[in-house]
């Protein structure tokens, strides 16, 4: 009997280890959800399930808009994230699936960088206007971002939100913190563009 027990430990001790690293069992693609709050590049499942990959088990691997993907995942239920759409997961394993000319499948879609939208008028797109509404801001001031792009700053009075030319989050924090402060002093040629009377 003591035998038998001490069998069973190892046997469960061997399943928990190979159940924790997780084999790659999920299809899935990834997406690029930027234009959503504080969204980015997430896996949706074939059944169109979404996911938002947060750890991984080894280094991060090199993801991609449209690549398709074999992996394996574990919900993590003990975070939160800005981004309100999918399950926060992390990835135990991935493979990248190749189509027959060694390439990286896209699903038919051949990926394109969004158009970099330098402007003065925070209403000229939805995703501007949509930081408008949701910060309630009293100022937006642009910033040139990198080389090649603009940050825009929205000054609320509860929240303050600064997104780049494409509308991907760089920085979320509340009025009092200074993160997003900080943030902005990294950038050059500040411009106010919207204020409120």
């Amino acid at each position: 009997m003591y035998k038998l027990l001490i069998l069973l430990s190892c046997l469960l001790i061997l399943c928990a280890s190979k159940c924790e690293k997780g084999e790659c069992t999920e299809m899935g693609t990834i997406k690029d959800f930027s234009g959503m709050d504080g969204c980015g590049l997430m896996i949706v499942l074939d059944n169109g399930e979404k996911l938002q990959p947060v750890e991984y088990d080894s280094d991060k691997p090199e993801i991609r808009e449209g690549q398709r993907i074999k992996f394996g995942y574990k919900e993590l239920k003990d975070q939160m994230g800005i981004c309100m759409s999918g399950k926060m997961v992390k990835i135990n394993c991935i493979e990248f699936i190749k189509n027959d000319t060694g390439g990286t499948r896209t699903g038919g879609v051949k990926p394109i960088k969004k158009e970099c939208v330098e402007t003065l008028d925070p209403y000229s797109k939805k995703w501007l206007q949509d930081a408008l509404m949701r910060t309630n801001a009293y100022q937006v001031i642009r910033y040139t971002y990198r080389t090649d792009g603009f940050a825009y700053y929205f000054l609320g009075p509860k929240v303050n939100l600064m997104l780049d030319c494409q509308g991907t989050v760089i920085c979320e924090c509340s009025s009092r913190e200074s993160k997003c402060d900080d943030q902005a002093k990294n950038y050059s040629d500040e411009l106010v563009i919207f204020e409120k009377d």
